[in-house]
């Protein structure tokens, strides 16, 4: 295993994962021409989740390295599901694959949380959602598994497994898509409450760590399209494939922007959009697929009727809402705590501070918040209320003294830096 690590750390992370993700994808694509796998070995559904894994390879952090060897170990899943299908067996293997989609979701909002974390180290939020989802991913592998007589590989339908102790499962399935929501409304919160730099920042954050509930949210449209939709079972899963490995690589690309000094105005614009246009095609599939049923019977002239209002209204309001967003995202912070000439980002040591307060007084100079301090360096807001009255005391800052005395620290810290 040491021997293993060596040499992966001597070639690099990118070319390991791409060897990986070419072998993962190459493989599954021979087994699916050759009439195995059914979705499971879709070339559209492994490609994409190949070439997310060389993009989160790309990212260079080591919480999207974990991401990328998810998305490859959930293509060699799908490989060694369909190989002990053909043997006759194989329902530990599948039973593995059929939960081998979870990890990738929590990796994918880790690496999104790390790239505004300033403190190495798993968060208590971190573990917390790896436990939730570790625990998520046990009950699938050991309470589930495929009906019998098992043949191939089943699709999304629901009547193709069995579950042991249903309510132990469904508990923990509901556990872990709470867990998914906990980093998208702290970072989110931080950046509501967060100005400049920081506000944008911590934005960008949010939305790629949105990706992961979206997700689960088409996951469980799809069980709608399927029934009362009528839809193909098979061709809702390549769907929930493609849209796994797309909220993936979105989750990296916020990543990548996160960790920018600055984000721009553009840049933060487009992806907020993207999330809110995200989220308004769930509604309108929700919905289109609901009206689509047999049992409703509104007439396909009726129907396209319905679904085109619905798609104008949550377009235009995505859009909306999304322009709203961005701009309070990047709305300037009070002069005096962002001067022109802010100092490079580095180590600031202020006089008569400890190093933690110093780092806590530089991220409120950035236009932080409580929330995001908190949500930046991995301690509670309580720690930072301490930290802050501690700093303001130090240098003599008074509440009751003339001006507020977040942007007189500021000042301080800024001065300090130059």
């Amino acid at each position: 295993m040491t021997t293993a690590v060596g040499a992966v750390r001597r070639l690099g992370v990118r070319p390991v994962v791409a060897g990986a993700a070419v072998v993962g994808v190459a493989s599954a694509t021979a087994l699916h021409a050759a009439g195995d796998g059914g979705f499971a070995t879709a070339p559209v559904g492994v490609l994409a989740l190949g070439a997310a894994a060389v993009a989160a390879a790309s990212v260079g952090s080591r919480a999207a390295a974990g991401l990328a060897g998810w998305l490859v170990l959930y293509l060699a899943a799908s490989v060694w599901a369909v190989l002990a299908a053909r043997s006759g067996g194989g329902a530990f293997a599948v039973a593995v694959w059929n939960a081998a989609w979870i990890p990738p979701l929590g990796a994918a909002q880790l690496t999104v949380a790390a790239a505004v974390r300033r403190r190495a180290g798993a968060a208590w939020d971190a573990r917390l959602l790896t436990a939730v989802l570790a625990a998520a991913v046990l009950a699938a592998v050991l309470l589930t598994s495929a009906g019998d007589p098992f043949a191939g590989l089943p699709t999304v339908a629901p009547e193709a497994w069995r579950s042991a102790l249903a309510p132990v499962g469904d508990a923990l399935t509901v556990a872990g898509l709470a867990a998914l929501l906990l980093l998208p409304v702290r970072l989110g919160r931080a950046a509501r409450s967060s100005t400049g730099p920081s506000r944008a920042a911590f934005g960008v954050a949010a939305a790629g760590a949105s990706a992961a509930p979206l997700t689960v949210v088409f996951c469980l449209l799809l069980a709608v399209a399927r029934d009362p939709g009528a839809i193909d079972p098979e061709l809702g899963s390549i769907a929930f494939l493609v849209a796994l490995a797309g909220g993936c690589a979105f989750a990296c690309g916020c990543a990548v922007l996160a960790r920018r000094p600055d984000v721009p105005a553009r840049t933060l614009l487009l992806v907020v959009r993207a999330t809110g246009l995200g989220s308004a095609v769930l509604v309108v599939l929700g919905v289109g697929t609901l009206l689509a049923a047999p049992a409703v019977a509104l007439g396909p002239t009726a129907t396209a009727l319905v679904v085109a209002v619905v798609t104008l209204v949550c377009a235009g309001v995505a859009w909306a809402v999304a322009d709203r967003l961005a701009g309070a995202l990047t709305r300037l912070p009070e002069p005096a705590a962002q001067p022109a000439d802010e100092p490079d980002a580095g180590p600031v040591q202020v006089p008569g501070l400890t190093p933690r307060e110093s780092e806590v007084l530089g991220l409120l100079a950035e236009g932080a918040s409580n929330a995001g301090i908190a949500a930046a360096l991995v301690i509670s807001e309580r720690t930072v209320d301490a930290h802050l009255r501690s700093v303001f005391t130090k240098l003599d800052l008074r509440p009751d003294g003339a001006g507020n005395r977040r942007v007189q620290a500021a000042r301080i810290w800024l001065s300090t830096g130059r």
